[in-house]
């Protein structure tokens, strides 16, 4: 009998040993297998601010619209000095640190509230605080530290103490076993002391002020752990990393700021160490450990960009219905014609259905519920509505959007910064993981089950093959039909929404269905089948989108609002198009596509009644709170105390 080679190499073999091998509990990793953990959403509310982030979010509303000129500092390519004094009074480095370390104490839904807020005006100032507060040393250490370690950098960095998170470098992307940045350790008397660290970090945000100056006091950096240098290369799979809180000011760190396209105003650049001491007491978790710890923080950390992108989103469409209402063209408004109506529709259901997934990971986050599979999708989706809903506002704002805010002050237009916002959106598709390779991570996860069990039938391993058949034959009956009545519908029916919830359950079963069948008939090459995995994924999320969508319709704060099934029959009959597209010559028609529809939904946006979907944002140019704001402050004015 031949001898089968191993189902993973390289790279991917050490992933798989660096895998986070709990079994998933969440909603995603459900559906492929024809399951929808309906009882995740089941009796949660929507929970109330607290007083403390009430104020903090009042605090920084007001410094951001005093103090944060999103245009001076696109064209500076800087924060000013104030605005890190005024975000230090405020307490905003400390946003998720614990009160007892002298941080705000926030939970993750609140903090989800601040990072909205933050990305509607500005991405640099975003950035700036969500890298510290969500993957700089904060949340690493918090999570991941031990005692000594939290009481220790807690307090600093609560107070202004900036940090970093020092992953990616040159050669290895997003390939992170093929690190080359390495630790030797360091003995004294036969005892373990430290390590000296070699190497070149590459896009490590808040790291340069500028050229050999440091933002950032503390970075957490990966590093592999080896004897010597030339272990750097050793076989992937043999391959041991650490996780090391690197104080910048120690002798061998250098830095080089880079420059970029969008988000001019970001500290992101070139780390270069070299044999930097970092004492024992500063390695987080034990050797060989760090990889896998640190990278378990980035996965609520994540988080943090769909609920900024959602603050952009919701700003996009703040300025596409201003522009809608006034532009009048063929005698009426030109949010009354349907092409650019449809486009009004399809962002404020995009709002409406990011904000479900932002309020719902936030809660799930907090309350400890695995959102592994979750944060990524979440962080998938928002990026691509987001850019796409940008091009769209392009679309509306024709030739003024090609324009910069100068160039339209020149003729007396309001200086809408479309051009920026493209320019600051593109980053987010590639950071934070790129869409690309949280997609196949998901469905290499999503396929989990499918690929252990898969493999005692490939190595003929009878005791396991004993032990998976019955994974093979209830996913195999569940895909046909439902195994009961309460997952034939996917859980309590009704409880949401009667004509989408049945949909999401039959979807699932034929994305089990699926996954069987392509398991069954690619087996070792499944791994490898990357478009294949592509669309399953898709199809997996999408249904989570619908899912989380009517969960959040049908809370007490949201069902009466004006047109909000419409929004929602809107969303899910372009994602059922997805599933089930209609041929171009049909003459049926679907929601998501029938100008007699669309009309009142688009005319409704355009006249402000849906302007429920953009609180928690600064407007472009509301007066909120009793502070004036108006155009030509918010991006052009200087900016006083």
């Amino acid at each position: 009998m031949a001898t089968r080679g191993p189902l993973f190499n390289g790279s991917l073999a050490a992933a798989e040993a660096a895998r986070d091998t709990r079994a998933y509990s969440g909603f995603i990793s459900g559906l492929f297998e024809g399951k929808v953990r309906r009882h995740l959403f089941a009796d949660i509310a929507i929970p109330a601010t607290s007083e403390a982030a009430n104020v903090f979010l009042d605090r920084l509303r007001r410094v951001l619209i005093e103090r944060v000129n999103p245009e001076a500092i696109d064209r500076e390519g800087a924060i000013g000095e104030d605005v890190f004094a005024a975000l230090r009074g405020i307490g905003a480095f400390g946003i998720k640190i614990p009160c007892r370390y002298g941080g705000l104490g926030l939970s993750q839904s609140e903090y989800h509230a601040v990072a909205t807020l933050l990305g509607s005006h500005d991405a640099a100032t975003t950035v700036l605080l969500s890298a510290h507060n969500s993957i700089g040393a904060a949340e690493p250490v918090k999570l991941v530290g031990n005692q000594e370690q939290q009481t220790r950098w807690l307090p600093r960095l609560a107070k202004g103490t900036i940090s970093g998170f020092a992953l990616t470098e040159k050669a290895a992307g997003c390939d992170i076993w093929d690190l080359h940045t390495y630790a030797i350790p360091i003995h004294e008397g036969g005892e373990l002391v430290g390590y000296r660290l070699t190497g070149d970090k590459l896009y490590t945000t808040n790291a340069p002020r500028g050229n050999h100056a440091f933002l950032a006091s503390l970075l957490v950096v990966i590093a592999q752990i080896v004897d010597a240098a030339d272990e750097v290369h050793r076989p992937k799979e043999a391959r041991k990393f650490g996780a090391f809180l690197v104080n910048t000011q120690s002798q061998g760190c250098h830095c080089t700021r880079l420059s970029f396209m969008g988000v001019r105003g970001i500290y992101n650049g070139q780390v270069h160490l070299r044999e930097v001491f970092v004492p024992v007491a500063d390695r987080l978790g034990e050797e060989g450990d760090g990889l896998r710890r640190a990278l378990e923080s980035l996965t609520v950390g994540r988080l943090t960009l769909p609920a900024a992108c959602l603050g952009n989103l919701k700003q996009c469409l703040w300025f596409a219905r201003q522009r809608a209402q006034e532009r009048v063209q063929y005698d009426r408004p030109i949010g009354e014609h349907t092409d650019i109506g449809a486009k009004l529709v399809l962002m404020a259901s995009r709002v409406l259905a990011l904000e479900a997934i932002v309020k719902i990971t936030g809660i799930w986050a907090d309350s400890k519920q695995d959102v592994r599979l979750e944060s990524a999708a979440a962080k998938i989706l928002a990026t691509e509505w987001l850019l796409e809903s940008l091009l769209d506002l392009f679309r509306i704002y024709g030739g003024r959007a090609f324009e910069t805010p100068d160039s339209l002050r020149l003729h007396g237009d309001v200086p809408v910064p479309v051009e920026r916002m493209i320019r600051d959106a593109l980053i987010n598709v590639i950071w934070e993981g790129t869409n690309g390779i949280l997609t196949l991570w998901i469905g290499r996860e999503g396929l989990a089950e499918f690929l252990t069990h898969g493999q005692a039938f490939l190595d003929y391993q009878v005791a396991e093959m004993l032990r998976a058949a019955p994974f093979f034959m209830k996913t195999a009956a569940r895909s046909v039909h439902a195994l009961s009545a309460f997952e034939k519908h996917g859980g309590t029916v009704g409880t949401f929404d009667r004509v989408w919830e049945p949909f999401v359950a039959r979807k699932s079963r034929e994305l089990a269905q699926t996954t069987l069948w392509v398991a069954i008939r690619d087996r070792q090459g499944l791994a490898r089948k990357q478009l294949l995995t592509n669309r399953l994924v898709k199809a997996a999320m999408h249904l989570f989108a619908v899912e989380t969508l009517l969960w959040y319709k049908s809370r007490e704060q949201l069902r009466d609002q004006p047109h909000i099934q419409s929004l929602v029959t809107y969303f899910c009959s372009k994602v059922k198009g997805e599933f089930d597209p209609s041929p171009l010559l049909s003459w049926r028609t679907s929601g998501w596509d029938d100008d007699t529809y669309l009309y009142p939904v688009a005319k409704a946006i355009v006249s402000g009644r849906l302007d429920w979907l953009e609180e928690g944002i600064i407007r472009g140019q509301a007066t909120e709170s009793g502070v004036a704001s108006g155009a030509e402050r918010l991006v052009g004015a200087s900016l006083s105390e």
